[in-house]
């Protein structure tokens, strides 16, 4: 009896993953039926919304690095994964948009398209996406691989249950011996809602952060900072956090760390997709390759230079010591120590981002209780996202550091065309390239919070 209990989950998840499956190709059902179905299905599973995943994907009841309501959790994961798991018939299907509007054009015209061999083009960005889905596969078993090393010898029967059930959506099992494999006879479950427009910036990421290829756009805010951090001459054996918010794929963090080896190196991001890629990255040990312009259509010159792949060397890439990777919202985060002599806060195509400026200027002075130096180095543009409440002007940046107790000991701009502008995720090859003009600054607080 107590056997079949603790499979019970297993079983429901199997005949709802058949039952939705079922449905969901009736349209009538599509917005009522099956999303209460699939609310139903992950209410099931209640413990998931209650688990937080620490930035090990280590399960626990609470974070310790973050106020509570804000946590992260194991469903939060598991929807982030199913988008990912997606990506392939979403983007085919994308692509496939392409060649269905050919259909409104006259025979004679589609004959001149297949002179041009455009419908070959079509097929060659379908197999670029296969390929990209390839690397998208291992970063699923990879956070799924990390998940059963970090909990499933540390987890009661329930809670084991609810790590196979997790594995089970994806199409994978757990071995008595703990270890993962694939299980190809299980079903694996598509989110009505997905969006995949993260889903391919968090991949395209892995090419921005880590592939030489984009080495142009790192390179210069990367001396950036370093060379500011080094302005303050900081003694090695001074205790010193530097904090990376909104830290994407990891890149900045992992260079301050290893440019830094004796002082701390906290790294937070709130996007579960980013998250995932960056420690995917940090961790996986293996070269890479992915298409990030197959979709882009426009302003290509011809089809190789869309299709061209990125080579990513993660085999050279090595997790640093110092570096502590954090998922979740940096204005509820808290350093895990009480006291520190200097912390340095590091914003990179940040500060635009904020919904409330305010929040974010109030989460960094709020760390001047916990040291006795606090500075704020930032680079990147201006371009306002994410419904900004203000949007101020970098001279009213300027002013708003100097009304709330900051003293610039730095700021520079470029909005000079001659100038080296910079680009982000820019494709090189094409004749539409994107940059900016970057605004850096380095304060310190003054206003003694103790």
């Amino acid at each position: 009896m107590g056997a079949l209990n603790s499979s019970l989950p297993i079983v429901v998840f199997t005949i709802l993953a058949v039952v939705m499956s079922f449905l969901r190709k009736y349209k009538p059902f599509r917005s009522w039926f099956v999303t209460k179905l699939e609310d139903s299905f992950v209410d099931h599973f209640t413990s998931a919304r209650k688990l937080v995943v620490n930035g090990d994907f280590s399960l626990a009841r609470h974070s310790k690095n973050f106020r509570t309501g804000k946590e992260t959790t194991l469903h939060d994961l598991s929807k982030a994964l199913s988008h990912l798991s997606e990506y392939l018939v979403r983007a085919q299907g994308q692509n496939g948009v392409m060649f269905q509007r050919t259909r409104e054009l006259s025979p004679a015209i589609r004959d001149q398209l297949k002179t041009l061999n455009y419908f070959s083009k079509i097929r060659e960005v379908n197999i670029s996406l296969q390929n990209n889905y390839k690397v998208v596969e291992s970063v699923i078993r990879y956070v799924l691989e990390q998940l059963v090393k970090n909990n499933a010898n540390n987890l009661d029967n329930r809670l084991k249950d609810q790590l196979k059930a997790t594995c089970l959506e994806f199409g994978y099992a757990i071995s008595e011996k703990n270890e993962l494999y694939r299980n190809s006879g299980n079903l694996i479950v598509e989110m009505l809602d997905s969006n995949q427009y993260r889903v391919s910036e968090a991949i395209s990421h892995l090419c921005r952060d880590w592939s030489p290829s984009f080495r142009c756009e790192r390179e210069t805010f990367n001396h950036f900072f370093k060379e500011r951090i080094l302005s303050l001459g900081l003694p090695k054996d001074e205790k010193v956090l530097i904090i990376v918010p909104g830290a994407g794929v990891g890149q900045l963090s992992h260079f301050l760390a290893t440019t830094f080896p004796d002082f701390e190196v906290d790294s937070i991001e709130w996007s579960a997709l980013m998250y995932i890629c960056g420690q995917f990255a940090l961790g996986y040990g293996k070269d890479i390759e992915l298409s990030p312009f197959a979709l882009r259509y426009s302003g290509q010159l011809d089809c190789m230079r869309q299709l061209r792949t990125v080579g990513i060397q993660l085999s050279e890439v090595k997790r640093s010591s110092n570096l502590k990777f954090h998922w979740g919202d940096f204005c509820e985060f808290i350093p895990t120590e009480e006291r520190y002599d200097s912390i340095v806060v590091c914003t990179e195509f940040f500060l635009d981002t904020a919904e409330n400026l305010f929040d974010y200027f109030e989460t960094i002075e709020e760390f001047k209780t916990r040291c006795n130096n606090l500075h704020w180095i930032n680079a990147g543009p201006l371009k306002y996202g994410t419904r900004p409440l203000v949007q101020l002007t970098a001279n009213e940046l300027n002013k708003l550091r100097q009304l709330r107790g900051w003293k610039d000991m730095h700021e520079s701009h470029v909005t000079d065309y001659n100038s080296p502008l910079i680009g982000y995720l820019t494709d090189y090859g094409s004749l539409f390239q994107c940059y900016y003009g970057a605004l850096k600054f380095h304060s310190t607080f003054t206003v003694d919070r103790k």
